[in-house]
Order: structure tokens, then sequence, then C-alpha cells
């Protein structure tokens, strides 16, 4: 199975292609970096496929159906480029990762107890399980960090998109979210993360897509990728996923003393 298809594609703001002539296809349970320099446009490539960026031409499927359609959302999981949780309101973890959930609400429009299930399970995932009632703004900047996958995991994705997930974190925190994308990866769930460093995810990214100049440069395995960006790339294979889908019932990642 497909989990994106992208063909001759133009994506950009506005009437201004950013990225252009990209074809794409990435497998179901693939775990893909994208790499390149500021302004190559390898965010914008990712925001296109979450239908954020506008596609001006060309074709780009997500998930089987053109990109953008809402029943699609719920299957989507998005953790953007920020270091931190903030807001005029205070939250607690709970209600942060609750908005995670909205996507896959019934009608009523009301969190049902399956739906508070899957938050204090997408909080544990991330090794957060004794925060969850406390406010957000007490955390430091790497458990903020991990309130934001939380929150993408809620949903139970199907594809799993991050914008520098381990930019402005300490190590300590990279090393847990290394592990629990680790974990989601094992359960078939599509990883795509924008990135400028792979060293923390080495052990979890297998592919490597680096963007220059709009264009698609290089597409092959993560250790390849240091002869265009003149990085140092050290992966770890880790094979294929045996499922499909992260699920809240998968092992979770244990991160005692990491915060």
């Amino acid at each position: 199975m497909i989990a994106l298809r992208l063909r001759d594609a133009r994506i950009g703001y506005g009437d201004t292609a950013v990225v252009q002539g990209v074809d794409l296809t990435v497998a179901e349970g693939e775990a893909v970096a994208v790499l390149g320099s500021n302004g190559s446009g390898k965010t914008t490539l990712a925001r296109g496929l979450l239908g954020l960026a506008t596609v001006l031409g060309g074709e780009v499927e997500v998930l089987g159906a053109p990109v953008g359609r809402p029943r699609e959302r719920g299957r989507i999981g998005y953790v953007p480029q920020r270091h931190t949780v903030s807001g005029a309101v205070p939250a607690t973890v709970r209600e942060v990762v609750g908005v995670g959930r909205l996507a896959r609400l019934g009608p009523v429009g009301r969190l049902r107890p399956a739906d508070r299930a899957a938050v204090r399970d997408a909080v544990a995932a991330v090794g957060l399980a004794d925060r969850l009632d406390d406010p957000v703004a007490s955390l430091s900047g790497g458990q903020q960090r991990r309130v934001l996958v939380a929150r993408a995991l809620a949903a139970e994705p199907e594809l799993l998109v991050m914008d520098e997930p381990t930019a402005g974190v300490d190590a300590a925190s990279q090393d847990a979210l290394a592990a629990v994308l680790a974990d989601v990866s094992a359960t078939g769930t599509t990883l795509l993360v924008v990135t400028h460093e792979t060293a923390a995810l080495a052990g979890v990214l297998t592919r490597a897509v680096v963007v220059d100049h709009g264009r698609i440069a290089y597409d092959g395995p993560l250790a390849g990728a240091g002869e265009v960006t003149g990085g140092h790339h050290h992966p770890e294979g880790t094979g294929q996923p045996p499922a499909r889908g992260y699920r809240q019932d998968q092992p979770r990642v244990t991160t005692d003393g990491v915060r």
C-alpha cells in the first residue's frame, strides 16, 4: 500500500511555487527523513501534504486520496515546527493532548470514554503519565515537545508528519523522543520527519529525501544522504514494521528520570 504519492508536484503559497517537479512515493510503514538547508523547500513539501500549503500543479495523494480531503484528517498526525506549547489560557497536559482527539470524535462532539483513554495512553506513550494533570507551562522545553507528539498520537494516526522534532531540546529528551518514534514506527505507522540533523533518530529513520532549491536532489538510504548534504549520518537498520497504524495498545516507552 502507498501512503504518499506525488507526481510532478508543484507546492507553494499564493501563486508562487516553492517546491516543483517533485516525484515521490512513500510506502505505508516507511520512516523517511526530509533533509535540506534553510529555504530549500523541505517544510513546504511537508506542509503541502497536510493541506497547509497550496498544491499548484501535478498530483498529491495522501493515504490514497487527494490531499486535504476531510475524511483523511483523522488519519494524519502533525507535530509542527516549534519547541514549546504556548497559549493565553493555561492548560494541562491532558487538555492539550485532548485536542488531538477532536478528529476522532463522534457526531456529539464530546470526548467519550474511549477518547479519554486514548489521551491517557498517548501521554503514557511519551513517558509523561505522571504529569497528566500538570500545567503544560510547568514542563521543561523537552517535555513540552513530547506533549506535542502525544497530541498527534492521540488521533491514532496512520501517517505522522513531524517538523524539526529534535530541534532545541536536550539530549535526554531527544533520546526519549527516539524511543517513542521507534515504538510508533514498529506498529506500521508511516513517519515523515523534516529535520536538519538525523543523528538522534538514526535508529528509526531508514530513508532520506534531500530537497535542494525546491527539487529532490537525493532519494535513498539514510546513510547516503550525507554525501549530498555534507552531514554525517549513522543509521541503524530497523527492518520492516509488521502492522499498520499507531494504536494505543502498543508497548510503551519508559523514560523514568528523563525530564
